[in-house]
C-alpha cells in the first residue's frame, strides 16, 4: 500500500484522476465495492507510449511485467466492484519479432486467475483504420471487447438495445418467428472509429487536439452503458484515456471515475470530449427513443398478427384430415366454415413462461362434414408442438357448430368484431356487427365468396391495420448467391467469363 497516496472520498465521484491505477484500491477509503461498471481499453504492452509519462503500463517493461501490471489493476478494480459488476474489456492481438502475441488471451488469463468471469465475446468492427499491412498480416480492422462479470449475478439489459432495424419485409407474414420485444445485436458491433484528430478539428476548443490513437466511439459507450447499468451507478475507466466513457456516462445519468498518467488526456477530456459528447449525445439519446417507440410498435403488431395468423396456420396443417382430396374451386371441401379468435387482452402482457397473451379460438363446423371429435384430437395433436407453441399464446380451442355459434352470438356477449377474409389477416376488412355474422353464417354462398380455398374467413375482437405498421422499416428480401455476391465487387468483373 503506497501511504503517499491521497484517499478519495466515493461519495464524491465525477472525477478524472492523474494517476496509475495499478494500485487502484489504495485510493478509496472506504473498503466497500461501489463500482458498477467498468469499461476500459489497457495499453497493448509496449505497442505506444502515451505522452511523456514515464510510469505507465506497459512502457520499457518486458511482457511479464506488463501482465503483472495488468493483473495489480484488475485485481483493485475487482475489490473495489460490486458482486453485480460487469467488465468490458476492449483488446486487440498484436505481432512482435515475427510472432503474434495474444494479448486477449493472455489478459484473459490473468483476469480469470482473479475471479472474474468471462461471458462473452464480441468483435469491434471499427470500419476504417491506419492503412498499413505487413507481411503475414491482413489490414485489421476490428478489435476485441471481452466481457466479465465478478458473478453469475449481473446486470444486463437486453431489451434496451434491441432494436428494429434490418427487418426483412416478411416479418408480417412470419410474426412467429420474431421476437416481440425486438432484435438482440449481433456479436459483431460496427461502430466506426472517430477519425483521428478530427474532433478536435471540427469545432474551436483552443490549443487542444483530439488526440488519441483510439477514442471510443460514443454510440458504444452508450450502448454498453444501457445494457449493462443503471442511472446512479458507478463507472469506471482505470485506462481513461480521452474519457469518452466518462463524459458519456455522466451524460446518461451515471457517476464516473478515471485514471490515467498522462495529463495531456485530462485536458482533452475536459477541454474537447465533454463538449463533443454533449454535442453528440441529443442524436444518440433520439435514436434510442425512435427505437423503443417502434419496439412498441412492433411488439403491439407482432402479438396481433400471432393471434389472428394462428387458425389460418392450423387449418393449413389440418388439411390432410380435413380434405384429403386436392382443393377443386367447383367442389366445395370446406369443412370448417368460420374461425374466430377472442384474445383476453388486445395488447401482449408478461405471462408464465414466456406467454404473452391469452386467447380462444372457435372453430365453426361446416354441418355433418366431419367429425367433431376427430378434428378435436388433430387439434390437440398439432397445438401441443411447434410451430403453435413458438406463438407465444396460451390458446383453447373449441370445435362448435353454427346454431352453437349463433346461440353465443344471440346472447350478446361481445362487441367490436372484425372481419378478417380470403386468407388475409394482417389488414382488416371491416368491422362487423353480430347481425352481419349471423346472416353470413345463413347464406352459405356469401360465405364462401369470403374463402381463401379452404381458409374460412375470421372474425376477432383484435383489430390491425396495414397502417397500423407500416412505419416500421423492413428490407426487401433479395436472393444471394455466390455469382451475384461476385458481380456485387466492380473490381472482379472482369475476371468473370459470362460467354463461357
Amino acid at each position: 500500500m503506497n501511504k503517499n497516496i491521497k484517499k478519495i472520498d466515493i461519495n464524491k465521484l465525477n472525477m478524472y484522476l492523474n494517476e496509475s491505477s495499478v494500485h487502484i484500491s489504495d485510493f478509496f477509503s472506504q473498503k466497500k465495492a461501489f463500482v458498477d461498471l467498468i469499461v476500459t481499453s489497457p495499453p497493448y504492452w509496449n505497442m505506444k507510449k502515451y505522452g511523456d509519462v514515464e510510469s505507465q503500463t506497459g512502457y520499457k517493461q518486458t511482457y511479464k511485467e506488463y501482465l503483472s501490471d495488468i493483473k495489480k489493476t484488475f485485481q483493485g478494480v475487482y475489490d473495489i466492484s460490486k458482486e453485480n459488476a460487469s467488465l468490458f474489456l476492449i483488446v486487440d492481438t498484436m505481432k512482435r519479432n515475427g510472432k503474434m502475441v495474444r494479448l486477449p488471451d493472455d489478459i484473459s488469463k490473468e483476469l480469470e486467475s482473479i475471479g472474474w468471469i468471462h461471458q462473452d465475446t464480441i468483435i469491434w468492427d471499427k470500419g476504417k483504420t491506419l492503412p498499413w499491412s505487413r507481411k503475414g498480416q491482413m489490414r485489421n480492422v476490428f478489435e476485441y471487447i471481452l466481457m466479465f462479470t465478478k458473478s453469475d449475478s449481473y446486470k444486463y439489459y437486453i431489451d434496451r438495445i434491441k432494436t428494429v432495424d434490418e427487418l426483412m419485409e416478411w416479418w408480417i407474414d412470419y410474426p412467429e418467428r420474431y421476437n416481440p420485444e425486438g432484435k438482440v445485436p449481433e456479436n459483431i458491433w460496427k461502430f466506426p472509429i472517430p477519425t483521428q484528430g478530427s474532433w478536435g478539428n471540427k469545432k474551436e476548443f483552443g490549443e487542444e487536439e483530439f488526440r488519441h490513437a483510439c477514442p471510443f466511439p460514443p454510440e458504444m459507450m452508450a450502448r454498453i452503458l444501457l445494457l449493462s447499468s443503471d442511472p446512479n451507478d458507478v463507472v469506471l475507466d482505470p485506462y481513461a484515456g480521452t474519457g469518452v466513457l466518462l463524459a458519456m456516462a455522466q451524460k446518461m445519468g451515471r457517476r464516473y471515475i478515471g485514471f490515467d498518467t498522462n495529463k495531456d488526456y485530462k485536458k482533452v477530456f475536459e477541454q474537447v470530449t465533454i463538449p463533443l459528447i454533449s454535442d453528440k449525445w441529443p442524436a444518440i439519446e433520439a435514436y434510442y427513443n425512435v427505437q423503443a417507440e417502434l419496439k412498441g410498435l412492433m411488439k403491439e403488431a407482432i402479438y396481433k398478427l400471432r393471434v389472428l395468423k394462428y387458425q389460418k396456420a392450423l387449418i393449413k396443417k389440418l388439411r390432410p384430415i380435413l380434405s384429403p382430396e386436392p382443393y377443386n374451386k367447383n367442389k366445395f371441401i370446406r369443412p370448417v366454415l368460420f374461425n374466430v379468435a377472442l384474445a383476453h387482452n388486445l395488447s401482449p402482457e408478461q405471462l408464465e413462461d414466456q406467454k404473452i397473451g391469452r386467447v380462444d379460438y372457435w372453430m365453426v363446423l361446416n354441418d355433418d362434414e366431419i367429425d367433431a371429435d376427430i378434428l378435436k384430437y388433430h387439434v390437440n395433436q398439432l397445438t401441443s408442438k411447434a410451430p403453435f407453441t413458438k406463438y407465444g399464446l396460451i390458446t383453447t380451442t373449441r370445435i362448435i357448430t353454427t346454431n352453437q355459434l349463433r346461440n353465443i352470438l344471440d346472447q350478446n356477449r361481445f362487441n367490436n368484431f372484425y372481419l378478417y377474409t380470403e386468407g388475409n389477416t394482417k389488414d382488416c376488412k371491416k368491422e362487423i356487427s353480430l347481425q352481419e355474422i349471423i346472416d353470413l353464417l345463413n347464406s352459405k354462398e356469401a360465405l364462401f365468396k369470403l374463402f381463401d380455398k379452404d381458409v374460412p374467413p375470421l372474425v376477432s375482437n383484435v383489430k390491425i391495420e396495414q397502417r397500423d405498421y407500416s412505419s416500421i422499416p423492413a428490407i426487401k428480401y433479395e436472393k444471394k448467391t455466390y455469382l451475384n455476391e461476385l458481380i456485387r465487387e466492380e473490381s472482379l468483373l472482369d475476371l468473370i467469363d459470362f460467354d463461357n
